[in-house]
């Protein structure tokens, strides 16, 4: 569904309206006007008295949870890069969720409209009140005619022009920020915010969830731990998805797991097991895997919902976090930071020795304590300063992952805190060691090396004839580019603007002081008025300079 100029604009309007109430605030409760105000009136008036106590961070996720889902996902993904915004705002931006009020849906209509069916030959019940409401959707519980219950994901009306408005606002902030300034382009925000728009335009789309379900489905078609929820596809669309509805507890529930008969433990390890898998076996992993996400049936599976957002690596990228994962459990840093700069989309490492110092650190951190030992932030804190101070930049999958781990650190925590992280993960580790060292996989190497190595051995001397023939007909040329000679060519003209300017400033004062002294034409205190406008402009050229100067340090 498109959008007009005129939705595009009104929803700027509305975004600049919002950032301007809570910029606004934020200018009073920092005049210090609330010592001058007494108080009895900021005891009566709850707003004002919210605005002196709430300080900007609080300020800034009060603005992005009015602003709507588009900002409040930008918000929770900005607050798992610590690399982009200062420690205290990530604290506040962590807090913001994606639960909302429910708005009025007339979904007898909707479901009518979408699967352009007779609901009453299809569903015995349709309970339009909804059971869970989010930003871009809300489910209800419904009743096939078979008798089997079913969840209906039905989309907000008019979210996809919201949020395609949104995204399009904030990526010409980003672009004009860009241009102003330097700090922000080296930051990568702009390629940032091309990655979380892509995403959030995959979870607006319920046919790519779909997808999503069922190809998560076929990874696990074998393993008993999970249970995917089966889709009805004829009653799907991009707007409704309909799923099987499925009972069971949260991973986090204590009581429930006791009301089941389950051990904390054994359902910790299987979460943990599970998730190892998505990564490094599948390459397809979810990427909220928070407590309302992942469930827990009365047989001790696990269930996973909300397929909207998942990670996704390819080959290449999932054998090397598996080496990371074995260089980890081994306490092997050389190795690690080899196979990180071969993860890395950008690098640049100083001094590789204390690189390798720093990895040790973070091993024994982690193998010496227990979960509840560790202090998650602090780790993450650490290993970001290392990955700043080497200007490594990683692909934006890895910021998932590690957004994902750092949920379920969360949930493990809330279950088991005396829970080992190398402990616990050392059996999967060694089971895919083991799998590396399979006559198949030695075998499947050896294949595609051999492939490889023909290939390279039919195209060389093909290449190499054709290089050698374009020598002799003198038709080589030679490609030099200039990194950052945008930047050059504006500093060049920058540089010649000044120096036309002293040029100018030189010519009106060294005439007005030739014109004075020879006093030609009317005078004004001695001096004639074209000295005067001479000696005036030149003043105004020099005073602008200097000031420019001043403020470029």
């Amino acid at each position: 569904m498109q959008f007009n100029g005129f939705q595009k604009i009104k929803r700027v309007g509305q975004i600049l309206k919002i950032l301007s109430k809570h910029g606004f605030d934020e200018i009073i409760s920092r005049s210090n006007i609330d010592r001058l105000l007494p108080d009895s009136f900021l005891f009566w008036n709850n707003h004002a008295k919210k605005i002196f106590e709430d300080d900007f961070n609080t300020r800034i996720r009060m603005a992005i949870e009015e602003l709507g889902p588009t900002f409040v996902k930008l918000g929770q993904l900005l607050s798992n890069r610590p690399d982009i915004i200062p420690k205290d705002l990530q604290e506040e931006l962590v807090k913001l969720q994606d639960d909302v009020m429910q708005s009025p849906i007339d979904l007898r209509a909707v479901l009518a409209s979408e699967l352009e069916i007779d609901l009453d030959a299809h569903f015995s019940e349709i309970n339009v009140v909804p059971i869970a409401s989010a930003s871009i959707a809300q489910v209800y519980k419904a009743k096939l005619i078979n008798g089997q219950d079913v969840a209906l994901k039905v989309k907000r009306a008019g979210i996809d022009e919201v949020i395609r408005a949104d995204l399009d606002f904030i990526k010409d902030l980003v672009q004009l920020l860009q241009r102003k300034y330097e700090v922000i382009y080296k930051m990568n925000l702009y390629q940032i915010v091309l990655s979380f728009e892509s995403s959030l335009l995959n979870e607006l789309s319920f046919t790519n969830e779909l997808n999503n379900i069922e190809r998560f489905r076929r990874n696990f078609a074998l393993n008993n731990d999970v249970y995917v929820p089966k889709v009805h596809r004829q009653y799907s669309t991009d707007r409704v998805l309909c799923l099987e509805f499925i009972e069971g507890v949260k991973v986090n529930d204590l009581e429930g797991f006791k009301r089941y008969g389950l051990y904390t433990k054994s359902v910790l390890q299987n979460v943990l097991d599970l998730y190892l898998e998505q990564v490094l076996m599948h390459g397809f992993f979810h990427a909220d895997p928070h407590p309302g996400n992942v469930l827990v049936n009365k047989r001790g599976q696990v269930v996973f919902l909300d397929f909207g957002a998942m990670g996704f690596m390819i080959a290449q990228d999932r054998n090397i976090i598996e080496a990371m994962v074995l260089d980890f459990l081994a306490n092997d840093a050389k190795s690690l930071i080899k196979n990180i700069k071969k993860l890395a989309v950008v690098h640049h490492i100083e001094d590789e020795r204390r690189l390798e110092r720093d990895a040790y650190e973070i091993f024994e951190m982690i193998k010496q304590n227990a979960l509840d030992d560790i202090d998650i932030s602090v780790m993450l804190q650490k290993l970001n300063i290392v990955l700043q101070s080497n200007h490594i930049l990683l692909p934006d999958f890895v910021y998932i992952l590690l957004r994902g781990v750092s949920i379920l650190e969360g949930t493990g925590r809330q279950l088991d805190a005396e829970l080992n992280v190398p402990e616990s993960i050392e059996p999967f580790a060694k089971k895919i060691a083991q799998e590396k060292l399979s006559a198949e996989y030695l075998i499947q190497q050896l294949k595609e090396k051999a492939k490889f190595a023909k290939d390279v051995l039919t195209e060389v001397p093909v290449d190499l004839l054709e290089l050698l023939e374009k020598v002799k007909n003198d038709k080589v040329t030679l490609n030099h580019k200039m990194q950052d000679f945008d930047n050059l060519q504006l500093i060049l003209h920058r540089m010649g603007n000044k120096f036309l300017l002293s040029i100018l400033a030189m010519t009106f004062g060294v005439g007005a002081s030739i014109m004075a002294h020879g006093r030609v034409g009317y005078l004004v205190w001695g001096i004639p008025v074209l000295s005067w406008f001479g000696f005036i402009a030149s003043f105004i050229i020099c005073f602008a300079l200097l000031n420019h100067l001043y403020k470029s340090k």
